[in-house]
Parts: structure tokens; C-alpha cells; sequence
């Protein structure tokens, strides 16, 4: 199978770097967590764009199509998610970075949520892959892995930075609470918005 490996990278790139819900909690997490914590979230994101890679592979995309009732409902779940995380990062009061993430686990199955109640990825993923695809005299799924590889080596690149750059700042103003408090009120707006967005946007 011939892939347009060039093009797709410059894509990748493009599409990664724009904002969307899963960068801004990896953000949030790690100014609140650390490092650590930040990149917890990043292989929740991870996590989450795999299983839906899978899933458009698997033809998940023409069920949503065929079934929009059902693409309706994951749809509006997956704002009321958004939703409700932006609205808990707005009132909770701030906390020690010790006593804030002692579980792990839990930005972990926030970022896979996050990403896995957002159907317009499997269709995402089901037309952007096909596109840098110029032949497929081979498998289909081979190709897709190593597609998968490499859209996720630029997404890990990416969110290690955001993780790294957002734990600094965390950290160079961990002792401000007014600064944490805007900051995570900032945040929780964001998501909020994207809720929002993944709420009325049409299909």
C-alpha cells in the first residue's frame, strides 16, 4: 500500500497543534499535578484516539451514519462531560499538589473519557487516514498501524511539551492562589466552551 507519508506528517502536525478539549486538560492536569500527572492524562488522550482508531477501522462511522439517534447520544454525553469537568475546575478550590493527585488513575479515565465521548472522531479518523492513501493493492490494517504510529509518536511529541511547559508554570506559581485560581477558572471556561460546541454543532 502507497501512503503520502510527507503530506501526512504536515497534517499531523496541523491537526495536533490545533486546541481542543484533551490538550487543554492535559494542560490543566499537569499545572495542578505535575509532570507526572500530566503525562497520566497525555496516555489517557492516547488511549482514547486508539480505541477510536480502531473503531472507524472496524466501521463504526457507518453505524453512527445509520443510526443517528445513537450518534446523537454519545454526542451529547461526551458534551455533558466536557461540561461537567469545566464546571467542577471552575468551583473547585485549589489544593496542595501532594494532596490533589495521589490517585493517578483518575486524569488518566478523564482524558480517555474525554476523547472516546467525541463520535466526530471516529469519522475524523475514518476520512483523514483514507486520504493519504494512494493505493491499496496491500492490507488495510498494516497500513493503519503504522499510520496510528506515527500520528501518535507527533501527538506524544507535542503533549510531553504541554505537560513539561504547564507543571513549570504550575509550579513557578503553586504558592499564588489567585493566579491558580484564574488559571483553572480559564481552564474550566474552555472546556465548558467545548462542550458547548460538541453540543449544538450539527453532524
Amino acid at each position: 500500500m502507497s501512503v503520502d507519508w510527507m503530506e501526512f506528517i504536515v497534517a499531523s502536525v496541523a491537526v495536533i497543534l490545533a486546541p481542543g478539549p484533551g490538550s487543554v486538560f492535559v494542560a490543566k492536569t499537569a499545572a495542578v499535578g505535575g509532570t507526572r500527572a500530566g503525562y497520566t492524562a497525555m496516555l489517557g488522550i492516547l488511549l482514547g484516539d486508539t480505541c477510536l482508531i480502531v473503531l472507524s477501522l472496524l466501521g463504526v462511522s457507518a453505524l453512527f451514519s445509520a443510526y443517528l439517534p445513537l450518534f446523537h447520544a454519545v454526542r451529547l454525553a461526551g458534551a455533558g462531560y466536557l461540561i461537567f469537568l469545566g464546571l467542577q475546575s471552575i468551583f473547585t478550590k485549589s489544593k496542595k499538589r501532594s494532596v490533589a493527585f495521589q490517585n493517578y488513575t483518575l486524569p488518566l479515565w478523564r482524558a480517555f473519557t474525554i476523547t472516546l465521548l467525541n463520535p466526530k472522531a471516529v469519522f475524523f479518523f475514518m476520512v483523514f487516514f483514507p486520504i493519504f492513501i494512494s493505493s491499496a493493492d496491500a492490507g488495510l490494517v498494516i497500513t493503519y498501524i503504522d499510520m496510528t504510529l506515527l500520528f501518535m509518536g507527533v501527538s506524544v511529541t507535542y503533549l510531553c511539551v504541554v505537560s513539561h511547559i504547564s507543571a513549570k508554570v504550575g509550579l513557578a506559581f503553586q504558592e499564588n492562589t489567585t493566579i491558580q485560581s484564574i488559571a483553572r477558572k480559564v481552564c474550566g471556561c474552555l472546556l465548558i466552551g467545548f462542550g458547548i460546541k460538541v453540543a449544538i454543532s450539527s453532524r
